[in-house]
């Protein structure tokens, strides 16, 4: 299973993509400098997961649904739901250890409400996954704020080579990521967050990621906060 979009992942209307060629990434059970990786054949998911908890930002991390997973021994391709929450940078930092111990590619994935979401919501509603300040001129522009998201989060990776970025409309953030769900082998989200600014990517959407993705989801919760809009 290559769920990367070189095999017919569905790039979704509205969205934009950009970032390297994704090739194969080789699907090795365990990357170099892993001691102890799981030989081939062998499930590659939990082992991953259980070392990237050990990450100094992360408060805690779960795996949910790993019988999903139709090749457990390769993890070649990784969804990362970014969005302004306090979990964001520990996601990210959790999503770059999984890779480094599987060799597989990123796909930073940022969420902007369309239209119809916007509409939807009240006047005293935020549709938005993008933190925007008030007094902000972009303040509305929330793809050009995704867009700045997306920057920190690849600046948070320092470096690694193997990510790809996408900025996508739609009426829910969860929708997105469940249906973009299907050509990964795992994804990763922040752990829920209260309030207005968020929910649209970090609240109901993990309870609805979790139980809805096709592949199984690793929730991460950061150790105090790792806003990627705050850095």
């Amino acid at each position: 299973m290559n769920r990367s979009d070189a095999d017919g992942g569905n790039a979704r209307e509205g969205g934009t993509r950009n970032g390297g060629a994704r090739g194969e990434s080789g699907g090795s059970a365990g990357g170099a400098g892993h001691a102890g990786a799981p030989a081939v054949g062998d499930t590659v998911i939990r082992p991953a997961v259980d070392d990237a908890a050990e990450v100094p930002t992360v408060a805690d991390v779960s795996l949910n649904g790993a019988d999903r997973a139709e090749r457990p021994d390769r993890v070649s391709s990784v969804l990362v739901a970014v969005g302004p929450g306090p979990h964001s940078g520990a996601t990210v930092d959790v999503a770059r250890e999984i890779a480094d111990a599987t060799e597989a590619w990123l796909e930073l994935f940022h969420v902007v409400p369309s239209d119809a979401a916007l509409a939807d919501a009240g006047p005293d509603e935020d549709a938005s996954g993008t933190a925007v300040d008030a007094g902000d001129p972009d303040a509305t522009d929330y793809a050009a704020a995704g867009e700045r998201l997306l920057d920190a989060a690849e600046d948070r990776l320092a470096g690694f080579d193997r990510a790809d970025r996408w900025l996508v409309e739609d009426r829910t953030a969860a929708g997105a990521v469940v249906e973009q769900s299907a050509y990964y082998d795992l994804v990763v989200v922040g752990a829920p967050t209260t309030g207005t600014v968020g929910r649209f990517v970090f609240g109901s959407t993990t309870d609805t990621v979790v139980g809805d993705a096709e592949v199984p989801v690793v929730v991460v919760e950061a150790d105090g906060s790792t806003a990627l809009d705050a850095e």
